[in-house]
């Protein structure tokens, strides 16, 4: 291998399965962006990206957007309701991890019902996550606002530890809900 080689090293070496790693529960407010200024899909991912790596769990944000915008190519993340969940497993995410973004004025994501995306769930998780995290994480961010209260909550939320203590309450509820198994 030549110079320049080690540069690619941290993209090819084999690591071990991330059996035990899931999504945090709910994004720091670090992560929680309030108001989304770009009216792009493009610039509000890139935005989103950034903060990401600002947090740590992002190596380098192109590469990710890359894969971001040709999987909305590909087909829109956008489930209506004017919520839009990208999310990609990429070489380049450290950690699993979520960002919200929240737009005012709404960004175009190409959404079934033909309206604009306000809530903006970032899903991102490493390759070497074990099977079925990546997943569980874009399920459970499309049901935390699969409710009109949920989303008009994250809407209405003033600021980012607002936003954080809304999606807290959301995921508690959510646990509360759920059926346990069998004894």
């Amino acid at each position: 291998m030549g110079p320049g080689s080690d540069r690619f090293k941290a993209v090819t070496e084999e690591r071990p399965l991330m059996a035990g790693t899931i999504v945090p529960a709910v994004p720091p407010p670090a992560l929680c962006i309030p108001d989304i200024g770009p009216r792009k899909k493009g610039s509000a991912l890139l935005l989103m990206l950034g903060r990401a790596r600002e947090a740590g769990a992002l190596r380098q944000v192109e590469s990710v957007h890359d894969a971001l915008m040709l999987r909305e190519r590909m087909a829109s993340t956008a489930v209506g309701k004017g919520v839009a969940v990208p999310n990609a497993r990429a070489l380049a995410v450290l950690e699993p991890c979520w960002v919200l973004g929240r737009s005012e004025r709404g960004i175009d994501w190409d959404a079934p019902d033909g309206l604009p995306a306000h809530l903006i769930l970032l899903v991102l998780t490493p390759p070497d996550a074990a099977p079925g995290v990546h997943l569980d994480a874009v399920a459970r961010a499309m049901s935390l606002t699969r409710l009109a209260r949920g989303r008009a909550r994250l809407l209405e939320a003033r600021d980012a530890d607002e936003m954080t203590a809304v999606l807290r309450a959301a995921l508690s509820f959510a646990a509360a809900a759920t059926p346990a198994g069998p004894a």
